[in-house]
């Protein structure tokens, strides 16, 4: 129980320590993705572009999954718990959807 709850809190704890305190680069236009041809079937998939962010909003989600799931309420934190995920997958989606994002 408190091992998830730890999970939770650590990942969200280096979702944000990526977001807030990687240094910037280049920017992407967004626009010229939307423009771009769709790949062909047998095309190389494009790797995330802040793969670090990527791979904790999955670690998040499967946390989520997990707590969601539980028949107990982690000592009376499960709700918090769930809520400070949630919000955390919310910032790291609009972080990996943002222009900077390397």
């Amino acid at each position: 129980m408190k091992t998830i709850i730890t999970l939770t809190v650590a990942l969200a704890a280096l979702g944000f320590a990526i977001l807030f305190g990687a240094p910037k680069a280049q920017t992407f236009n967004s626009s010229a993705a939307i423009a771009a041809p769709a790949p062909v079937p047998m095309a190389v998939p494009v790797p995330a572009r802040c793969p670090n962010i990527h791979e904790a909003i999955r670690a998040l989600e499967s946390a989520e999954r997990d707590m969601h799931e539980a028949r107990h309420n982690f000592c009376g934190h499960k709700r918090e718990a769930m809520e400070a995920t949630h919000r955390a997958i919310e910032h790291l989606r609009a972080a990996e959807a943002c222009d900077s994002c390397r």
